[in-house]
């Protein structure tokens, strides 16, 4: 009997001893037992790795008492299935008793075998109960994914990793000083709990918008049955890089569910740190994507709901061009903004070179989505530029600030906290429309998405292009 099956033994006790009407077992051949589903599915399950126990309650639904013969694993030994009944854990189960209007629990887990293929093969099996001389079938679905399993590996050369199939991080990934990264378009990582990416050499993410590079966690299974672990934050660490790493470049990258995000350390401003465009990081614990004394060049990107802030900045040189920075995190607690930027850090002064945000749109949930923090040296520079963005902040007029619309955008296609689904594209109400300058999009002439965004009177701000389809319809 696994660990993980202990906690429902004292309910499952608990549900039986309650159960009286034994007496007499009906042996009618009628009467047929009912189950809360037909097939339990689980979704695209990584090999080699246990599931997490789901559970199926059955029901006599009958006036008479019923002595369930058998209830057998068709096929576990070889599909990785396994079944808990009545708190023991086995492949066949003999006599189970069940009162008249009772129910009981079921519990399914899995550790699906390495199935020798890079696409996600269906692994099908059944529980079949006997009674009164009948069967009846429950069917269990799963997708299982081979995976190359990485335990605190080191890049210590030059490496191309190509999307045949999934990559699987334990501990941590390490692209030593001095080696690059490259990762195809396509290539997912899935993260275990806690784990990291650390750049110390370079990272190269080479995604498309069909086929874009994922980075999440390891989890593909369901905290509720409407709401996947996948779209939880905090399901691994974060990509973290360090002070002797620079040109990293990150295309159609999607880094989601982390205790953080993206995070580079401090190090120079007279190389780029890190470009990054198209690409989209979502729903962290901590910060989104946080910059500390680098050059860093970030466009056409979606950087939303952070535990922390979307982007925290302090000192260096940046430039956001068509960004979306919308932080209305849900899942628990939110102590951060949308955007923070400062020229100090714990007390070290840290001069903001620049800080220039063009087409951009700056929002989210809370009452001032914008903090500057501003040593008290007057003589560290804090410098920073808004053009032709939409900021839920309070006004502010000065030479630095140039075609600003101070709103509270929340006109987004889909918001809904109870499922976590977020989809920050603009309806036809949005303050973002036409208020770009067509000047700065000129080298993004498409939006995230591959639309073009200069084809009407002005480019709309933040990443994507308001499209008709959009307005309530079209989801992530």
């Amino acid at each position: 009997m696994t660990k993980k099956f202990l906690p429902y033994l004292i309910a499952l006790c608990m549900a039986t001893s309650a159960c009286t009407d034994f007496d007499d077992f009906s042996a009618d051949t009628s009467l047929r037992l009912s189950f809360s589903q037909d097939t339990l599915f689980m979704d695209t399950v990584l090999t080699g790795i246990p599931t997490s126990t789901q559970q199926i309650m059955v029901y006599n639904p009958n006036d008479e008492a019923l002595l369930i013969s058998s209830i057998t694993l068709a096929d576990g030994e070889n599909t990785g299935f396994r079944i808990n009944v009545d708190g023991m854990s086995g492949r066949q189960f003999d006599n189970i008793r069940i009162a008249r209007h009772d129910s009981m629990y079921l519990f399914v887990e899995a550790t699906l075998p390495t199935q020798g293929t890079p696409v996600p093969t269906a692994i099908r099996d059944s529980i079949v109960f006997l009674l009164n001389g009948n069967t009846q079938d429950l069917k269990l679905l799963a997708y299982a994914q081979d995976a190359l399993s990485l335990r605190g590996h080191v890049v210590a050369h030059d490496t191309l990793m190509q999307p045949d199939r999934p990559v699987l991080v334990y501990d941590s990934l390490t692209v030593a000083a001095g080696a690059r990264l490259t990762l195809g378009a396509g290539t997912r990582l899935y993260f275990h709990d806690q784990a990291v990416l650390h750049i110390h050499g370079s990272l190269s993410v080479e995604g498309t918008l069909q086929s874009p590079v994922v980075f999440r966690g390891d989890r593909t299974d369901r905290l509720f049955p409407y709401l996947p672990y996948d779209r939880l934050p905090g399901q691994w660490g974060g990509i973290r890089i360090y002070p002797e790493s620079f040109d990293n470049r990150l295309a159609y990258a999607d880094v989601h569910g982390g205790n953080f995000g993206i995070r580079c350390d401090s190090s120079t401003t007279d190389r780029d740190k890190l470009y990054m465009e198209n690409s989209i990081i979502h729903q962290t614990a901590g910060h989104a994507l946080e910059l500390t004394n680098c050059k860093a060049s970030i466009a056409n990107s979606e950087i939303s709901n952070a535990g922390g802030d979307c982007v925290a900045l302090r000192g260096g040189d940046y430039t956001f061009t068509h960004c979306t920075l919308a932080n209305f995190f849900s899942w628990n607690v939110r102590e951060g903004v949308a955007l923070r930027f400062a020229n100090q850090s714990n007390g070290a002064v840290c001069p903001l070179q620049q800080a220039r945000f063009l087409n951009c749109l700056i929002t989210g949930a809370g009452s001032d989505e914008l903090m500057g923090e501003v040593s008290e040296d007057q003589a560290v520079a804090f410098n920073y530029y808004f053009s032709h963005s939409v900021i839920h902040s309070i006004e502010e007029s000065n030479d630095q600030i140039v075609n600003v619309r101070w709103e509270d955008e929340s006109n987004f296609v889909l918001m809904d906290d109870r499922t976590q689904e977020y989809n920050f594209r603009p309806t036809a109400e949005s303050q973002v429309i036409d208020w770009g300058n067509p000047a700065d999009a000129q080298a993004y002439p498409l939006d995230r998405d591959g639309n073009p965004r200069l084809t009407d009177a002005a480019p709309d701000a933040g990443c994507y292009e308001a499209q008709p389809q959009d307005d309530g319809q079209q989801q992530e």
